[in-house]
């Protein structure tokens, strides 16, 4: 009886054992879910948020890049301009280069120019003006055609004023146009900047 008695506790020893194991085994499955499956589940959400909205960017790349070209190409232009504006604006006044432009084209389009008044001249931070008085007389489409073509001279200037009064003959106007011209402008070499175009 005695080894039945121990053979007895050694069982329920055995089931104790198995039953605590079995214990030991849930506790590290359950704590492996919470410490590395939640984590992996985790990044894995992350992960798939991350990829869409990498492919969000991507899809909206190619817009990004249109923009950049679409823009690239305005500062271009706009340097371009910048240069050839520069190359139409002298260093001084130089009035009379601009008298002789101004009188070829007034007979190209049949106005007479009676009087050219050089005015006051002023200056700020970046380029300097002078203001000039042309009075003229024409028909109507010679001003208008002498107003439109001024903008092809290579001076750059621009109308300030313009007054249209009917003259002594038929058909013709009286005009008092005052034009502001452009010299000196300040921290931009005529050269350097032509060079760089």
């Amino acid at each position: 009886m005695h080894r039945d008695d121990v053979d007895h506790k050694l069982k329920i020893m055995g089931i104790w054992l198995h039953g605590l194991g079995m214990i030991v085994v849930l506790a590290l499955v359950l704590s492996g879910v919470c410490f590395v499956h939640g984590p992996i589940e985790r990044q894995i959400a992350d992960d798939a948020a991350r990829a869409d909205a990498l492919q969000r960017l991507l899809r909206g790349e190619a817009g990004v890049r249109a923009e950049h070209t679409r823009l690239s190409k305005e500062l271009a232009a706009a340097r371009k301009e910048a240069v050839e504006l520069n190359s139409r604006i002298p260093d001084e006044p130089r009035e009379a280069d601009f008298l002789a432009q101004v009188s070829r084209l007034a007979d190209d389009v049949g106005l007479q120019i009676q009087d050219y008044r050089p005015g006051t001249i002023a200056s700020n931070h970046s380029y300097s003006t002078m203001q000039v008085d042309l009075i003229c007389e024409g028909d109507y489409a010679s001003i208008c055609s002498f107003v439109d073509r001024l903008a092809e001279l290579p001076r750059f200037s621009t109308v300030v004023q313009l007054q249209i009064e009917p003259g002594d003959a038929e058909e013709q106007y009286a005009t008092k146009l005052t034009l502001k011209l452009y010299f000196g402008v300040k921290g931009i070499a005529h050269g350097a900047s032509a060079s760089k175009a």
